[in-house]
């Protein structure tokens, strides 16, 4: 067993709006004190789109009668009319008592439902009910067979064609049942998605996955028609194991399996059988879809078969006590306040959230473990309007980014004329045209009153010697006696 990490996954759309009308994130990073037996995990908060817990969600493993769950699915995407009678042909069953080349001792001891060989009054609906409450693997290959056209082959790529769909990267199917086959995998990730398409896309999915027991029409060995009852232990009240919570959806198990060596099957030394199951858990206001894989046959103290229940009875117990979905930010919150230039009685507006925000956290963790990244905003220029978009406020826990909430003004804010005057008029008087006209005008009126004063000077000096001139020539000279 290995300790289950618990991880940050970045999911490409929100599956559920929750009953808040929410952003909501599909991150979360968290670790439970307990260990699983699963190989692969992969459980998710419905209401939130939230992983929870996840552990090797893209190893390709064996889904067993999970596989189940695709055929279901393929079934409810192709059938039109699901009170119609279907074939029970021998080629249905062939391959569970096969002699000749066929042969293969994984299909032998399958699970049923008891549905005969030819049995003429049996339907699409009561081979989906067989299919998924009894697992009945020779329901699987009769809604194949007729489906498919008289081909259980042509299902078969029905079923890997809506894998591809769906956005199945590790996923490959060899047969409607899931009994062991090399060549049928899947992951734990791609097993989510197959489920929750079904989920989302098919109401009467869950119908059919979700019911305890069954009335099956009357056969030649059960000539007053019989009862098939679910595989689902923790839908069972005389379980250990009961959960009434827990609505289906599909259990898968085998005790053993053998393979091939030397193009031979090595019945005398079997692989150890694993055990593989998918639930829907909806109680206390919250919901879970878990898928877990390939878990050991045997438990810890050596009981059988029942390990996948222990990891859902622990995994369902930890979240159920563990998390609560809380409010982190509302919508319309100030987060900030910007800086207004030329505002009327303020040089500031609120910047606000436009949607409100929860996400599903321990109990124990304050929402204020979550940071809040607010961007760099230039200061505004007045006049501004409500709702101007303001960048984006970015949630982080433990550095794994939330989500991102576009943030808008919160008011109006004004323009105020005399600031606006005072600016112009400065901006004005900085423009390079400006200042070169007033060096010019300065210059000139410099050169102006120079040339005046020169011009002045030069007349008053002009004026000056004409006077001495006059004066001169009104006075008589000093010699002019002959004595």
């Amino acid at each position: 067993m290995k300790k289950v990490k618990i991880f940050t996954i970045f999911f490409t759309f929100i599956l559920i709006i929750s009953a808040f009308n929410t952003n909501l994130t599909t991150h979360a990073v968290f670790s439970p004190s307990f260990d699983l037996y699963s190989e692969g995990v992969y459980m998710v908060n419905l209401d939130t789109g939230i992983v929870v817990a996840s552990k090797n969600p893209d190893k390709k493993l064996y889904p067993a009668s999970t596989t189940k769950i695709m055929t279901c699915l393929v079934a409810l995407e192709n059938v039109k009319d699901f009170n119609a009678k279907v074939e029970c042909a021998y080629e249905c069953f062939d391959e569970f008592w096969a002699t000749d080349e066929s042969y293969n001792p994984n299909f032998y001891g399958a699970s049923n439902a008891a549905i005969e060989t030819l049995q003429d009054n049996l339907t699409y609906h009561d081979c989906l009910y067989a299919l998924m409450l009894r697992s009945g693997c020779e329901a699987a290959n009769i809604l194949a067979y007729n489906i498919g056209d008289g081909s259980i082959a042509n299902f078969v790529q029905m079923m890997n064609d809506t894998a591809k769909k769906i956005g199945c990267q590790n996923t490959h199917f060899t047969n409607p049942h899931g009994l062991f086959d090399e060549n049928n995998y899947t992951t734990a990730y791609d097993m989510y998605l197959i489920t929750r398409y079904a989920i989302d896309k098919y109401p009467g999915f869950m119908k059919y996955c979700g019911a305890s027991e069954y009335d099956m029409p009357a056969n030649e060995y059960n000539p007053d028609g019989y009862t098939i009852y679910t595989t689902n232990r923790m839908m069972d009240t005389e379980s250990i194991f009961y959960d009434a919570g827990v609505k289906g959806i599909k259990t898968g198990s085998m005790s053993e399996y053998i393979l091939k060596k030397n193009g031979e099957w090595d019945e005398e030394n079997p692989e150890p059988g694993f055990c593989s199951l998918v639930t829907y858990c909806e109680k206390n206001g919250y919901k879970y879809l878990l898928v877990t894989m390939q878990s050991p046959w045997e438990d810890k103290d050596g009981e059988t078969g029942i390990t996948s229940f222990e990891d859902h009875q622990a995994l369902y117990d930890w979240a159920y006590s563990e998390f609560e979905l809380k409010q982190i930010i509302g919508a319309n919150e100030q987060v900030m306040e910007a800086d207004v230039e030329m505002g009327k009685n303020t040089d500031k507006v609120g910047v606000v959230t436009t949607e409100e925000f929860y996400t599903l956290i321990p109990k124990s963790l304050d929402g204020s473990a979550i940071q809040q990244i607010t961007p760099t905003i230039e200061p505004l220029t007045a006049p501004v309007k409500q709702g101007e978009p303001m960048g984006e406020l970015v949630l982080k826990l433990d550095g794994e980014t939330l989500t991102t909430i576009p943030l808008v003004t919160e008011t109006d804010v004004e323009l105020d004329s005399v600031a606006k005057l005072k600016d112009r008029v400065k901006t004005v008087m900085g423009s390079p045209g400006v200042v070169a006209s007033i060096v010019i005008l300065v210059i000139t009126t410099i050169a102006f009153i120079i040339s005046k004063a020169i011009t002045k000077q030069y007349l008053a000096n002009a004026a000056d010697m004409q006077r001495r001139r006059r004066i001169q020539v009104a006075t008589p000279k000093n010699n002019q006696r002959k004595r």
